[in-house]
Parts: structure tokens; C-alpha cells; sequence
């Protein structure tokens, strides 16, 4: 969602304060203090706010319930200018402008009653599609949803089963909310109004957990300093989503305080839905136009703007709005019209959707409602109908892009590995199911770069690519295993490239690979000195693990060896000459060890001398 506060908002109001105070420089800031409402100015503290104010002018100061930088000062009849200008230059004070009176967003005020019910005129649910979207989920308790407006009827019969929590009432600091206007509890009957219970209305999140806040008065009026107190409230108590079918314009200056307060909502995980207002006109509409708040437009039944609906560049989403039946004060109902109506469609969406994926982010939430709803008016996002009419059913199917990069990590052995088996089949892991996992994207090699003959196999099912060398590989080496380019997740994301690492250990028993004079062989001169080639590097080569045997008398023939560590090759070399065509046989111990304490297995060789 765009920012709707012009970058220059600041600025402007900053030097139209400067200005203010030239003489002869315009007075637009001072003529706004001179006619704040009750003489009420909003006023943000760098440091905690004075319980109290030595001020000259002051009635009384009201210190916030939910912020510790904010208080309302209320001057003395005709005293609201000079007391703006020394808080001005009070060095604690961080900004101060006059507070602002709104209204609920219902039109027209004095609609008849109407006692159409759900079966005859709810059809604004079936537009939505709410009973496919039923099917789903009625919402969780676990939910809860601040309704910011001018009170609740707890006692109405569609609403006295639902859950609520916290209410509270910032006109007069106390649990009191009674709805003395109705507007309130008609926005809470289109949310959570009881469904299937024989009558009445239909609500759309009949299941999750109400928190009434009382802001307006019983003329559906109210402060905006008891709105923003009203929005803390529900971010501090836990508030899910919070509706807000209210609103007025509000100066630039009004507009670059008090966004801070939605701000904070959003950063703490709450989803803000504002109505877009009634004039049809193109204009700044707060709380709607604010940074981090959905601006909700009204539509008629039949998907026409409705005539009265605001729009301009700050509508995110429309729904209905126009005669819609919900629960009213006294135990009744009305048919009422308004952005205030449409609103608490989208906040009924908005808790069906974070009940039925709780791990949803804000960002999330709103894009599951805006990305799946019904285009209207110009094709893609327009001023009238932001990005098109809810719909219910397919916001709760919707799923999150997979716009992650898949991870990939050398599960066996694992990253830096020592001592691995030289038998051992290098494993790589992947974070998800992947394509291009094979021979040309994963390689094995030692770390000079020497490739390894290896061929790849990758099982979809454990999302792991195995390594399966042509031959053991060889001990007591540093080998890596690189993940090149060409692997991408199912959604198309790739895997950026990455190597590991790991070293063998030395687990092989050495072998004999090659005996002279060869085994079994015949007519060996009676001068030879045998020879016993190794697999590998080996010590412990001495006349106690090396022997040569005269096979005739049975005795171990005297002799000495040596070892040439070059081609680990072992030389006999007998002490005196061999006998006339005879039978000798060389003995190769296992007390010939490798380099990594690995015996070798014992062997015998016989060989014959010449007649």
C-alpha cells in the first residue's frame, strides 16, 4: 500500500509554523489553534508528559492512557492561540496541533429503520461469497477484533453470545460502552453478528472475539485525540484487526502527528481497516488515507460504486455498502449505508483469514483480501474501487507466492567433516523440493581441483542429491562439493551457488598389490631378493613381520629387509644363497601397518627355485 502522506507534509508544516510567527507572515497555523475544538490541542512529548502545566491559559491537562509522549491540553475559552504558541517553543514538546472532531462514515444519518432480515436482504454476503468462504472457517476465538466506534450493545440477541474483551471507553476512561447511536453495534453485527442461530443476521466472522472501544458520542461524533487513544488501546490489549468506520479531513500538520499512532499498530502485527468516507469526493480521508491503514470504498450489491463513496488514489478495496442489515441498539435491526458498512465486511474478511492462517503477517492478510478480489471499473487497481470488490472465499484459499530461495546444506558428512569414511557418499540437502539437481549442477572434486567420477542422484521425496564416487575415494584428503548454478525451487526460485567441504579420514586395511617373484612361480635364480609391493604407505617393515621360509626343512631363512617409503615396496634380502629347486615361502604379517594404524590382512607367497 502506497504512502498517502506527501513526502513535503513535514516540511510544509514546519515552515508554515516558522511563518506563523514573522510578523506579518501568514497566520493559517495560528487561525487553526484559534478554532480547535473545545480548545482542545493534541501535543507530543519528546519525554514522558507533565501530569501538570504552568501555563497561562491552561484549563486542564489529559494525560493518555496508552502513550506516554502524548496528552491533550485543553485551554481556556479564547486562550486555545497563545497556548499553542508557549508549547511551541517549550523545548519538551515535540509537536502540538489542534485536535480534530470526526464522525461515523454511515449515509444517510437518519435512514429509516428497516427490518429485512439475512433470508431477505442479506445479499451482500452472497455477493462476497461468504457460504463457500463458511465452509472454511468461521473465525477463532483467538481473534480478536477492536471495533473503534460508539459502543456496543452486549444484551442484542446476535450478540450476546460472542466473546469480548477489554472494552474500554477513552471519552471517560472506564468499561462503559454503551452505544447510545447504534452505529457501533450495527458495525459489530455485520463482523460477528451470531449465524445459524434462527435469527436476526448473519455475521461475517461469527466465531472470533469482539473488543468494544468506545470513541463517539451518542450523535456519532467524537475527538480525535479519543480515536488515537482508542487505537493504542487495542494495539496494547491485543487486538488483531481493528475497524475504523469513522473519519474526517485532517491538515497536513494533523495528518504528520498522528501517523506515528498507526505506525506502531502495524509494526506490532495489527491489520487497520478504515472507511474511505461519504462526500464522492477525491480527497484525503482520515484514518483511511493514513500510511499502514486500509481505505475501504462502498459498493452496491449489484458491484456499481456507490454514490456516495470517497475515492482517489488512497482505496485499497471495496466492498458493500449500500442498505446493508445488521444488528442495531434496542434489540433491533437496521438497514444502513455507508463506507461504515462496507468497512467491517473487509475487517469480518481480514479475522476469517488470520483464523484461518494464523501465521499470516499484516502484509500477508492484506494481500490475501486485495490480490484475490473481484476487478472492477478499469482493468487492474483504479480510484473508484481500489483493487476490486472482496471476495471471501478466495481470500481464504489464497497462498502466499514462494518468492524464498531454496537452502542447500552437506548434510552427509556434514560442512567440515574430518575423518570421513573413504566409502562414503556425499549427501546435499535442500530446503524444499528442487529441479536441476543431477551430474552437471553438484560436482565433487579434491580441493587442488582433481575431478571425481561420480554419478548424482536425487530423491524428490527427501529433497537430498546423493554422490555415489566411481572408486573409494582416497584417504586422508581434502575433497568439496560444489553446488553450481541451474537448481531452482518448484516456484522458479534458484539456488544460489555454494561448495562444502569435508576430509577423509584413513579406515582402509593396506593390501599387497604385487609379490616377485610371482606367486606359485618356478626356476627362480638362487641369488633372488623377493620384493612385496604395497597399496599404500606402511611401517613396521622388519624380519619380525616380513619372513621367508624354506619349505623343505621348515626353517625361516636369515635375512634382511628394507623399505623404500618411495614405492612402498619391501626388499628381502636373504643372507645367504637359496637351495637347489626348492620351495620357499614369503610371509607377510599383520603386524604391517598404514600410516593411519590400519594392519594388513596376513598373506603367504610361494615361490621355487631352478633345478
Amino acid at each position: 500500500m502506497p504512502n498517502r502522506l506527501p513526502r513535503l507534509a513535514p516540511i510544509l508544516a514546519l515552515l508554515l509554523a516558522c511563518l506563523s510567527a514573522i510578523p506579518g507572515g501568514p497566520k493559517l497555523v495560528d487561525s487553526a489553534f484559534a478554532s480547535a475544538p473545545d480548545g482542545r490541542l493534541v501535543v507530543t512529548w519528546r519525554d514522558d508528559a507533565p501530569n501538570a502545566l504552568t501555563v497561562d491559559g491552561v484549563a486542564a491537562v489529559q494525560t493518555s492512557h496508552t502513550s506516554r509522549h502524548r496528552s491533550v491540553v485543553v485551554a481556556r475559552a479564547g486562550h486555545a492561540e497563545q497556548v499553542a504558541e508557549r508549547l511551541r517553543n517549550d523545548p519538551r514538546v515535540g509537536s502540538v496541533v489542534p485536535d480534530a472532531v470526526g464522525r461515523v462514515t454511515d449515509w444517510p444519518a437518519d435512514t429509516a429503520p428497516d427490518d429485512s432480515l439475512y433470508a431477505t436482504n442479506q445479499h451482500d454476503l452472497d455477493v462476497i461469497g461468504m457460504p463457500a468462504a463458511w465452509q472454511l472457517t468461521t473465525g477463532s476465538t483467538s481473534v480478536v477484533v477492536a471495533i473503534l466506534d460508539t459502543g456496543y450493545e452486549y444484551a442484542h440477541p446476535d450478540l450476546a453470545a460472542i466473546p469480548t474483551v477489554w472494552p474500554r471507553n477513552t471519552r471517560n476512561d472506564t468499561k462503559t460502552v454503551t452505544d447510545g447511536y447504534g452505529h457501533g453495534t450495527h458495525v459489530a453485527g455485520t463482523i460477528a453478528a451470531q449465524t445459524n442461530n434462527g435469527i436476526g443476521v448473519a455475521g461475517i466472522a461469527p466465531g472470533v472475539t469482539i473488543m468494544p472501544v468506545k470513541v463517539m458520542d451518542s450523535n456519532g461524533y467524537g475527538y480525535w485525540s479519543d480515536f488515537l487513544e482508542g487505537v493504542d488501546w487495542a494495539r496494547i490489549h491485543g487486538a488483531d484487526v481493528i475497524n475504523l468506520s469513522l473519519g474526517g479531513t485532517l491538515t497536513m500538520s494533523q495528518a504528520a502527528a498522528w501517523q506515528p499512532v498507526f505506525d506502531a499498530a502495524y509494526e506490532a502485527g495489527v491489520l487497520v481497516v478504515a472507511a474511505a468516507g461519504n462526500n464522492n469526493r477525491n480527497e484525503p480521508f482520515y484514518p483511511a488515507s493514513f500510511h499502514h491503514v486500509i481505505s475501504v470504498a462502498a459498493t452496491t450489491n449489484s458491484d456499481a460504486k456507490a454514490s456516495f463513496s470517497n475515492f482517489g488514489p488512497a482505496v485499497d478495496i471495496a466492498a458493500p455498502g449500500s442498505s446493508i442489515t445488521s444488528t442495531y441498539v434496542g434489540s433491533t435491526y437496521r438497514s444502513m449505508s455507508g463506507t461504515s458498512m462496507a468497512t467491517p465486511h473487509v475487517v469480518g474478511l481480514a479475522a476469517l483469514v488470520r483464523s484461518y492462517h494464523p501465521e499470516f503477517t499484516v502484509d500477508e492478510v492484506e494481500a490475501a483480501i486485495e490480490l484475490t478480489a473481484v476487478d472492477l471499473g478499469a482493468p487492474g487497481r483504479d480510484d473508484y474501487f481500489g483493487n476490486g470488490r472482496i471476495q471471501a472465499d478466495q481470500a481464504l484459499a489464497w497462498v502466499p507466492p514462494d518468492v524464498i530461495a531454496p537452502v542447500a546444506a552437506l548434510t552427509a558428512p556434514l560442512q567440515g567433516a574430518k575423518n570421513v569414511s573413504e566409502s562414503a557418499q556425499p549427501a546435499v540437502g535442500f530446503s524444499e523440493d528442487v529441479t536441476g539437481a543431477d551430474g552437471a549442477t553438484i560436482t565433487l572434486a579434491t580441493a587442488a581441483g582433481d575431478p571425481v567420477d561420480a554419478t548424482v542422484t536425487y530423491d524428490a521425496g527427501a529433497h537430498r542429491a546423493t554422490i555415489a564416487p566411481a572408486t573409494r575415494l582416497w584417504s586422508s584428503k581434502q575433497y568439496v562439493v560444489s553446488v553450481g548454478t541451474g537448481i531452482a525451487d518448484l516456484a522458479g526460485n534458484p539456488l544460489p551457488p555454494t561448495s562444502f567441504s569435508f576430509t577423509t579420514g584413513d579406515y582402509i586395511r593396506p593390501t599387497v598389490a604385487w609379490v616377485t617373484p610371482a606367486p606359485a612361480s618356478t626356476g627362480n635364480w638362487l641369488q633372488v631378493s623377493p620384493r612385496i609391493g604395497f597399496s599404500e604407505a606402511v611401517h613396521h617393515v622388519s624380519t619380525a613381520t616380513i619372513k621367508l621360509r624354506n619349505l623343505r626343512t621348515g626353517r625361516l631363512v636369515v635375512l634382511t629387509v628394507s623399505y623404500d617409503p618411495a614405492t612402498h615396496a619391501v626388499t628381502i634380502n636373504p643372507t645367504r644363497m637359496l637351495r637347489l629347486n626348492t620351495w620357499y615361502q614369503i610371509k607377510v604379517t599383520s603386524g604391517v601397518e598404514d600410516l593411519g594404524g590400519n594392519n594388513v590382512e596376513a598373506r603367504w607367497f610361494r615361490f621355487k627355485t631352478r633345478s
